[in-house]
């Protein structure tokens, strides 16, 4: 179950971001709407979406248990170290229309280095590689047994455009950015919390370029996780916002006005 906490911070996000999706302004072309109904709206399927999620219905059938390391903001509907395989498909994965939507937004981008933080059971890895073959996707997990499971996934799709770095992504991201020239899209589904959220954005500012995305998952987590995404979409080098309530997106396009929209997802 979720707390009490958590639920009062999702209502009061959703009625926020209802009565803003209500009042949105007509989508200004060209970027903007093209964007919007090639990416977020689109609702094309894959041969490669029937197989991910088959690979994910394998996953909430499997029995077997595992012993988790939470090194974020933890589990939301439950604080037992050792989980079932199942249960974490079941909670912790994004979505079959987010996974759809990630997709289309990396044939929509055409990125060249995707940085994805926190692999779980790999799935959304799985959305972000196979829409590319040619793009590189470094995902940073900090548990090992559900990072084994992972690699045992992306052995399964024959993906080698995929690198998973284990460890604490304190650790293990600073030493990723020395590596790569830019981030052209980060997916942010690690540490819920409001120091670390803003810590990512910080380091991921200095490999950005006017082209990069920056996709930050459940930024109604928590009250906290709602004062983080409003300091990162007022930053004075985000130049376009999208708040989806599911996420946020963050641009650095060059325009003369800062613009932040709420749309349906």
């Amino acid at each position: 179950m979720l707390s009490w906490w958590k639920r009062r911070s999702l209502l009061v996000g959703y009625v926020y971001y209802w009565v803003h999706t209500v009042n949105q302004r007509p989508l200004q072309p060209p970027f903007i709407y093209d964007f919007y109904y090639k990416a977020i709206r689109r609702t094309a399927s894959h041969p490669d979406f029937h197989a991910i999620e088959r690979y994910r219905h394998k996953l909430l059938a499997s029995r077997d248990k595992v012993t988790t390391t939470e090194l974020g903001a933890g589990s939301s509907v439950g604080t037992s170290q050792v989980r079932s395989v199942s249960s974490i498909a079941k909670y912790s994965l994004s979505s079959l229309k987010f996974g759809r939507f990630l997709f289309h937004l990396v044939q929509f981008l055409k990125p060249t280095t995707i940085i994805e933080f926190g692999t779980s059971l790999g799935v959304t890895t799985l959305y972000l590689a196979l829409a590319d073959k040619d793009t590189n996707v470094y995902t940073l997990e900090g548990c090992p047994e559900t990072a084994q499971i992972a690699q045992q996934g992306f052995k399964q799709f024959e993906r080698s455009n995929i690198e998973l770095r284990l460890g604490n992504i304190d650790e293990t991201l600073p030493a990723l950015l020395q590596k790569v020239p830019t981030v052209d899209l980060a997916y942010v589904d690690a540490n819920h919390r409001k120091e670390a959220t803003l810590n990512y954005f910080k380091q991921l500012l200095a490999k950005t370029t006017e082209e990069s995305v920056l996709v930050f998952d459940d930024i109604y987590w928590s009250f906290d996780m709602i004062e983080a995404w409003n300091i990162i979409k007022n930053h004075p080098q985000v130049t376009l916002s999208i708040d989806l309530f599911d996420a946020g997106l963050i641009f650095f396009r060059p325009h003369p006005t800062k613009q932040h929209y709420f749309l349906k997802f």
